[in-house]
């Protein structure tokens, strides 16, 4: 029997954040004591928790949350496990050896999850500011290769904040984002690492939208 597994992070008070994005607030607007009901407001950056980067984050005329079609949300995904422990760049060498290893091939219009075990130090201060990420030629060859989709469970999958000159240039997410790849950040991918899943990603259709939390779910058969 199919088993759905949960990749999404909750969005809640205290939750890490990049520091070039507000902290999220919420603020209950009817209670039950009150109002015998239950009304929350939601005051939240579109890039925090679990979350797509639409093509318009970084793309002068790429498309926003509410152009994208529905298929690219929901289709055959790989998790890839590429264990880091520090800032270490990910590049296309180690991804093509790994899945060459796993006798994996990916087709165009899959989906690759990249977990590098930083999902378990989600509530960590290093979370932030030291976390792997990938070097430009993976995110060049995600895109050569077709891939519809690249979510990774650190917070970006560019240079950490506190190593990025100014000025920096976000290349990695240009890449992936001006080739017509999606980006996921901050998955839970511990429970399906090396395995092939259905992903459904649930993101808000926000009109315009850059970006948006989501529900992340895996099916595995």
């Amino acid at each position: 029997m199919p088993r759905t597994v949960d990749l999404s992070h909750p969005l809640e008070t205290g939750m890490p954040h990049a520091r070039t994005v507000p902290a999220p607030t919420f603020t209950p607007t009817s209670t039950w004591a009150e109002h015998r009901m239950r009304v929350m407001r939601l005051d939240i950056p579109t890039h925090i928790g679990t979350h797509v980067d639409a093509p318009s984050h970084f793309v002068e005329d790429g498309a926003t949350l509410d152009q994208l079609p529905p298929s690219v949300l929901v289709g055959r995904a790989y998790c890839l496990e590429v264990l880091r422990d520090s800032p270490v760049p990910i590049t296309a060498a180690e991804l093509k050896s790994a899945l060459d290893a796993s006798a994996v091939v990916l087709e165009p219009g899959d989906a690759l999850l990249i977990r590098t075990g930083w999902d378990d130090r989600y509530a960590e201060p290093p979370y932030v500011d030291n976390h792997p990420y990938l070097a430009v030629d993976a995110a060049e060859w995600a895109v050569a290769t077709g891939l519809r989709l690249v979510g990774m469970d650190t917070i970006s999958p560019d240079l950490p904040m506190s190593k990025r000159p100014p000025n920096f240039p976000y290349d990695v997410h240009r890449a992936l984002l001006g080739g017509g790849t999606l980006m996921v950040e901050n998955l839970i991918l511990r429970e399906i690492a090396d395995q092939w899943c259905t992903l459904f990603v649930g993101v808000l259709n926000v009109r315009g939208g850059d970006g948006a939390p989501a529900r992340a779910l895996a099916v595995l058969d």
